[in-house]
């Protein structure tokens, strides 16, 4: 599938993050060539708002995981076999030093998806650089539903200390006993594109709506949620009013998963409107022609992300910030996020 990108999103990718991405695609093309949809979660309208992306920053070598900054070498075990029956999938397209959330699907040798919630995963992340044969901590892969009909994922959380080349192993038992192992390498880098947690949010001029035909020129949402229109960002950051911001578009999402991940957002509110405002912000430039809300396109037919978008530095979407009253990002969850992850997180902020 093509990855091409608007010719207002473009991102450099410093050399060591280009390398190990294209190894990546290179030795997932030659095993499986249509893993690549399971892995990007791919609609059928195409790539993301941005894919792959490495942001362009200047590495910080005091958080790198070797003198060397993390510069692609060989690890013993690692990349991983090509006959392994248990592929792990990373699909999250920001890990970056500090807390981040893993996303990741499992698929066998015959590109089956074997993620469920019946399956139990343990996640082995390794900090290659330091030892390539000790896991640097072990944490649980919690089952993550999708959209109906899509295969499932699996989440973890993960305190990166130092960026560069990391690996992960995953180990899952099988029904009739015995295990299977599957390896991956991947890359952590110094900073993320969007802001980090515990950073302050950018005051975005947001788009908002008091009327039903106001709400439906702005929204692709078929049962749209009035609160959800009531304030734009920078009206909540003045008023020091909690937030939750969601990036999603239902009708035109790139990954199939943002009508999903509003549902759930708009599942978990009732309980939190007392204290918290939500924020929907479609990430596309939208027009009506003929009476339907409909993407505005470049001249090669792909959408344009509105400057939210670019403000906060989305590598995809949908993308989920919670904000507190300060103004200062306290969790930010990429893709569909399950209903227990929000109410944990605006619980927080909300108190």
């Amino acid at each position: 599938m093509a990855r091409t990108r608007p010719d207002n999103w473009r991102v450099r990718i410093p050399r060591y993050g280009e390398a190990v991405l294209r190894s990546r695609r290179r030795a997932l093309a030659a095993l499986f060539p249509s893993l690549i949809l399971i892995a990007a979660g791919c609609g059928p309208s195409g790539p993301a708002v941005s894919s792959a992306v490495t942001p362009a920053v200047t590495a910080d070598l005091s958080t790198a995981c070797s003198p060397a900054g993390g510069a692609a070498t060989a690890y013993p075990g690692w990349p991983p076999a090509a006959t392994s029956d248990l592929v792990p999938i990373l699909v999250s397209a920001e890990l970056a030093v500090g807390p981040s959330r893993l996303l990741l699907n499992l698929v066998d040798s015959a590109n089956v998806a074997l993620a469920s919630p019946d399956r139990a995963v343990e996640l082995r992340l390794y900090n290659l650089a330091t030892d390539p044969a000790e896991p640097a901590t072990t944490v649980p892969g919690v089952y993550l539903a999708t959209s109906e009909g899509r295969p499932g994922l699996y989440r973890g959380s993960m305190d990166f200390p130092c960026w560069g080349e990391w690996g992960l192993e995953a180990v899952t038992s099988e029904p009739g006993g015995g295990e299977r192992v599957g390896r991956v390498v991947f890359p952590v880098r110094p900073t993320t594109t969007t802001p980090a947690i515990g950073s302050r949010a950018p005051a975005t001029e947001t788009p908002t709506a008091t009327t039903a035909a106001d709400i439906g020129k702005i929204s692709t949402d078929t049962e749209p949620d009035p609160d959800f229109y009531r304030l734009s960002v920078t009206q909540a950051l003045d008023e020091h009013e909690p937030f939750l911001l969601i990036f999603a578009t239902p009708a035109f999402c790139r990954t199939a998963s943002c009508g999903p991940a509003l549902d759930i957002v708009k599942s978990v509110a009732p309980d939190f409107k007392d204290r918290v405002a939500f924020i929907h912000v479609e990430p596309y430039k939208l027009e009506v022609v003929s009476g339907r809300l409909q993407p505005v396109l470049t001249p090669d037919n792909l959408p344009i992300p509105v400057d939210a978008v670019n403000t906060w530095g989305l590598p995809t979407e949908p993308y989920i910030f919670v904000v507190d009253s300060e103004g200062n990002v306290t969790a930010k969850l990429e893709g569909v996020a399950s209903a227990d992850e929000l109410e944990e997180a605006l619980s927080e902020v909300g108190a």
